[in-house]
């Protein structure tokens, strides 16, 4: 943004048309999801889409305008990213093939868990698959249907039990090195002389204690008020549920964070859990061989572990790639550098707190409209982020940080439109509907049980206000 010196893309009317189709794309977002309560990456596609088109309407460069648009998605550290997704999705597969899930029960089941203790247990596996899911909306889906009906037949408070699968996804995917929501903000976030990425150890080490503190605090929660629930389910169906194999599929998580840890670098991380997950899942007979690849000539249908494994994240990408494409209008429209010159210009940038404070409820509030959907919110916003921060003088870990909190707290589970919230919700839905012993659960209700969000937006609040770990970069 920095190297603008003008606009490249001239609209018709006001130069201001160029913030249209972002400002459009959250409008639609949120009330497409509200007004028919789907919450889908489809949906945030179909804004998308219509918001580029009304962007080329009013721009009077067209060529120039599509232009833009590849441009966004040319970037290196973009490209990457879409990489990092189709790795990721392989990787979520092989877990969910190799029934980590059946393997949770298993041992959920054996150890005699009810009640708290089961939550607290569904807190603690829902952080385990979160971990090599790579994406928390990946990992939430993957898990509810796995821990719902046990968790409901082990006399688990309803709306407890999905408010510590919420707040496991999240709280795993904020310790794991594989995430897609750190990796793509720290690509996004540099220091303000070399100009790097921020540091994915130095952040992870910074944002541990807090992240461990609201780990722990909630575990101790969800063991105290998980019990209200009351238990009269069939225990031979959770047993028809369970796989001791499913366990073995820790292995490529265990490999996946290790490699990860001592390289730096998230693709060499995940292949090397992909390839230790396929061998693993083989030989123990988790895994047949059509699992990995299965070819059916006469309906031309392709199935298996990778061809499903990217085809599950091809939502994700697409809407990125759009998204991708409305942030690289605004920039060329000048937008993006008129809003950054806007908040450097406010009295808030000159105290550390002030400048954190804009980048905290700008990212907060951005992830709110987006209905919580954490990636496209922080490629919203990181570029305002990164330029306020460098001229604010905050370290570019500590940035990462606050983007990544701001973006997993409460701000993506409000009740009305949260994609997190209304997607379990609809999941368990489904569920209930072929078996009437299984509650429903209202979105409120899922809320106020999400302690991990709760305590971390607590924290967020107390860390800008009270400089802790605070240093100039």
């Amino acid at each position: 943004m920095k190297e603008d010196s003008e606009d490249t893309l001239k609209f018709y009317g006001r130069q201001g048309l160029a913030v249209l189709p972002i400002v459009l794309y959250v409008i639609l977002s949120g009330v497409i999801m509200i007004a028919t309560h789907c919450y889908s990456m489809k949906v945030l596609i179909l804004a998308a889409i219509i918001s580029i088109l009304a962007g080329f309407i009013f721009c009077k460069n067209k060529i120039d305008f599509w232009n833009a648009v590849v441009r966004g998605l040319a970037k290196y550290g973009n490209a990457r990213l879409i990489l990092i997704f189709m790795v990721i999705g392989i990787f979520s597969k092989v877990l969910v093939i190799g029934d980590i899930g059946g393997g949770f029960i298993w041992l959920g089941a054996h150890l005699g868990l009810q009640g708290g203790t089961f939550a607290l247990f569904v807190f603690i596996g829902s952080a385990v698959i979160s971990m090599g899911a790579g994406a928390p909306i990946a990992a939430l889906l993957a898990v509810v249907p796995i821990f719902y009906p046990a968790g409901i037949m082990m006399g688990t408070n309803p709306a407890i039990l999905i408010g510590s699968m919420m707040s496991g996804i999240f709280f795993g995917d904020a310790l794991s090195p594989s995430s897609q929501v750190i990796h793509t903000t720290i690509a996004s976030q540099h220091d303000a002389d070399t100009q790097k990425s921020a540091d994915l150890l130095e952040t992870m080490r910074e944002r541990l204690p807090y992240i461990l503190f609201a780990g722990v605090l909630s575990a101790v929660l969800f063991l105290i008020l998980g019990g209200r629930g009351s238990a009269g389910g069939d225990m031979e169906e959770v047993a028809s549920m369970s796989n001791v194999k499913g366990l073995l599929m820790l292995v490529p998580i265990v490999v996946l964070l290790i490699i990860c840890f001592k390289t730096k670098d998230l693709f060499v991380g995940v292949t090397g859990g992909i390839l230790t997950g396929i061998v693993v899942g083989l030989v123990s007979g988790l895994y047949q061989l059509q699992d990995l690849v299965a070819i059916d000539a006469k309906t031309q249908q392709l199935h298996g572990v990778f061809f499903d494994g990217i085809a599950s994240v091809t939502d994700i990408i697409i809407s990125t790639i759009l998204l991708y494409g409305l942030i690289q209008i605004a920039v060329e429209g000048g937008m993006m550098r008129k809003c950054c010159n806007f908040l450097m210009a406010s009295k808030m940038i000159k105290k550390p707190a002030g400048a954190e404070s804009i980048i905290a409820l700008g990212v907060g509030i951005v992830n709110i409209f987006l209905a919580g959907c954490v990636l496209p919110s922080i490629l919203m916003f990181k570029d305002v982020a990164d330029e306020v921060g460098q001229k604010a003088g905050i370290k570019a870990s500590r940035r990462s940080i606050l983007l990544t909190a701001m973006s997993t707290n409460i701000t993506a589970i409000i009740p009305i439109n949260s994609a997190f919230v209304m997607g379990a919700v609809t999941v368990i839905q489904g569920m209930a509907e072929k078996d009437s012993l299984l509650p429903l659960v209202t979105p409120v209700q899922i809320f106020v049980s999400s302690y991990y969000c709760l305590i971390l937006t607590i924290i967020c609040i107390a860390w800008i206000t009270l400089g802790l770990g605070r240093k100039k970069s």
